[in-house]
């Protein structure tokens, strides 16, 4: 599943923003006031969508676009002349004042966007990565998010599909 995160300046559009999508059906991982909180929560959980302010307390949208380069998709919220300074080209832009349908729409499109972008897996390479995690979870007294974050590391450094290495741990224990 997708992490959504909103980055506002402060609490209230937070949980403005936040209310809205969690009452159309999508699950907010985490409000953020700072593109320094935006980024702390991208380092443990990359590949999420960020629905943010066009300016926040310690940088712009374009910057934290810069920052976040490909862990993650973004929507810019702001009136038509804060967007136009926005010109990262991989930045999807929405003009406030806008509609809880025009909001669940783009996050919509967002959404079906990640889920194009994920590599598919076959069941059976579904199930040898779950149960690397549970081993890893058990034996190693990782959490979830640790394991499969191990895994996809340990599959990167050694230019691995994310389920073979996790055959490779499991035929290690």
């Amino acid at each position: 599943m997708v992490k959504i995160i909103v980055a506002y300046a402060t609490d209230e559009k937070c949980m403005q923003f936040a209310a809205v999508l969690e009452e159309a059906g999508f699950p907010v991982f985490r409000r953020c006031t700072s593109g320094s909180e935006v980024k702390r929560s991208m380092n443990q959980y990359s590949d999420s969508i960020v629905i943010c302010a066009s300016r926040l307390p310690d940088c712009t949208a374009e910057e934290l676009a810069w920052d976040l380069s490909e862990k993650a998709l973004m929507l810019v919220t702001g009136r038509p002349q804060q967007l136009e300074m926005c010109e990262h080209p991989d930045v999807f832009r929405l003009t406030v004042p806008c509609s809880k349908g025009e909001l669940t729409s783009a996050v919509n499109m967002l959404v079906q966007l990640h889920q194009m972008r994920q590599p598919r897996r076959s069941e059976k390479e579904v199930r040898v990565v779950d149960r690397a995690k549970e081993y890893l979870i058990t034996r190693e007294g990782m959490t979830e998010p640790e394991a499969h974050h191990y895994l996809q590391r340990g599959a990167m450094n050694r230019g691995l599909k994310l389920a073979d290495f996790a055959a490779r741990v499991l035929e290690t224990k």
